[in-house]
């Protein structure tokens, strides 16, 4: 039920600071699982952009993206960037699980596709057909992207919010601290997000997870944890290079029909084709997809010097990049937003060679099994970040590498979680939505077993 800070049931059995597809999902599962309080903290409102709340969104940037790239992919309020959200679903490579990149294997993540499936309204076949080698040259699979109608988790979530007895959720209040006592995290700040006159009130949790976004949670960890903390929180910050307009993809259309998901109604489908997991790590490539869209030409073409029918579609590149720790969000020493807090500085630079790379290794087998080919990719195509972030609270076992655990917990702190793309400890060249919940699910999973205990 909707809260005021008047009326707040405190303590609270989990606090989670966030209403997007990570928190809503983590409450709601968690509420699922156990008996207890659980306190949903937005800083926005429950169906209307507030322009006031948006302001804590601003950033400073430097780098490859303008400042004004980043709050379009952090909206405050109830649904989070689900309200925006296009809909594309895939589920990661197994590339950087095989190289141990993740703290934990892939079967552990993938058994909770199928409910994060069902959650987002995709079909099982986003699970149980990720992808598929050519059976010309395995070292090149077929890659769908699956799109949800797409879920808006503040309509998903409504009736729940409304009618759980054991769930509060308090709107239009911005969490501005996390206390931390002696490696517990004991309680909240949280202060009305419009009024900087108001007095900030303290809420105390026995769990407590940061579900804001890939900027927010590092900047909410830097504002709470103490200044000589070593963890690198906000290094490693990524996103998903797009690549618009990036090449001409000739394909041979009869391969690709009979490899492609035919779904038995009617799901919106994109096809894309991409290197191989195990391909990629023997030639130590980043994942890429290369996208086919519907908007193509069939045409009679030329392949290794036989006649058939090809397709011929100007393709965009989704691309993985490495993370890198001079990609950071760190706190600005001059700017401060209209709470009286730092604001973010978020420093990012694309690593260009590392698709080339990726490019030069799939024309190559294109051309070698005789499936198609590539063009010259353009020198000036349009390259975009995918509005992903990622990575700035990564996941892993090396508290000098890592910010959390292999469950999200933080490191040094018993109680206090994160959720969300943040935790990416790397990232693939999908879009990270189903892979979001999945964790939330996982991460909710634990928390109901006790296990932190």
């Amino acid at each position: 039920m909707e809260v005021g800070v008047n009326n707040l049931r405190d303590p609270y059995d989990l606090i989670v600071i966030g209403t997007g597809p990570a928190g809503l999902t983590l409450a709601r599962k968690y509420d699922e699982l156990m008996t207890g309080k659980i306190l949903i903290v937005e800083s926005g409102d429950r169906s209307n952009i507030d322009s006031d709340a948006q302001k804590l969104n601003v950033v400073k940037a430097t780098g490859d993206l303008p400042a004004s790239a980043y709050p379009l992919h952090n909206q405050r309020v109830f649904g989070g960037t689900s309200i925006v959200w296009a809909g594309w679903c895939a589920v990661l490579e197994k590339r950087s699980f095989l190289n141990g990149e993740w703290p934990f294997n892939y079967d552990d993540l993938s058994q909770y596709y199928p409910e994060a499936a069902h959650i987002l309204s995709v079909p099982e076949a986003v699970h149980t057909y990720p992808e598929k080698p050519f059976p010309d040259n395995p070292n090149i699979v077929y890659k769908p992207y699956y799109f949800s109608p797409p879920t808006r988790f503040n309509e998903l979530c409504a009736d729940w919010v409304t009618k759980s007895t054991s769930v509060d959720v308090l709107f239009n209040h911005t969490v501005t601290k996390v206390t931390i006592k002696n490696g517990i995290a004991a309680s909240v700040f949280v202060q009305a997000s419009s009024n900087t006159q108001s007095t900030p009130v303290e809420v105390s949790g026995k769990r407590i997870a940061l579900a804001c976004g890939g900027i927010q949670n590092a900047r909410l960890l830097h504002l709470s944890l103490p200044k000589d903390n070593e963890l690198p929180i906000g290094q490693y910050f990524c996103q998903h290079p797009h690549l618009f307009l990036y090449t001409r993809l000739i394909l041979d259309e009869e391969k690709l029909r009979q490899i492609s998901y035919q779904p038995a109604s009617k799901i919106r489908i994109v096809d894309a084709i991409a290197l191989s997991s195990e391909f990629s790590n023997a030639h130590r490539l980043q994942s890429a997809t290369f996208i086919i869209f519907k908007k193509r030409r069939i045409q009679v073409g030329n392949i290794l010097g036989r006649s058939r029918k090809v397709i011929s579609v100007i393709s965009e590149v989704r691309a993985e990049m490495a993370p890198l720790p001079e990609n950071r969000i760190a706190l600005s020493n001059f700017f401060r937003d209209v709470l009286g807090q730092p604001i973010a500085h978020v420093s990012f630079k694309f690593a260009p060679r590392e698709w080339q790379a990726t490019y030069e290794h799939l024309n190559a087998e294109l051309i070698r099994s005789g499936l198609g080919r590539l063009g010259v990719p353009k020198k000036k195509g349009a390259i975009g970040g995918g509005g992903h972030m990622m990575g700035s609270t990564r996941m892993g076992t090396d508290p000098k590498r890592s910010v959390t655990d292999a469950q999200g917990r933080v490191h040094g702190v018993e109680n206090l979680y994160v959720a969300g793309s943040s935790l990416f400890p790397a990232v693939g060249a999908v879009n990270p939505t189903l892979t979001i919940v999945a964790l939330a699910l996982r991460l909710a999973d634990h928390l109901a077993g006790g296990e932190n205990e």
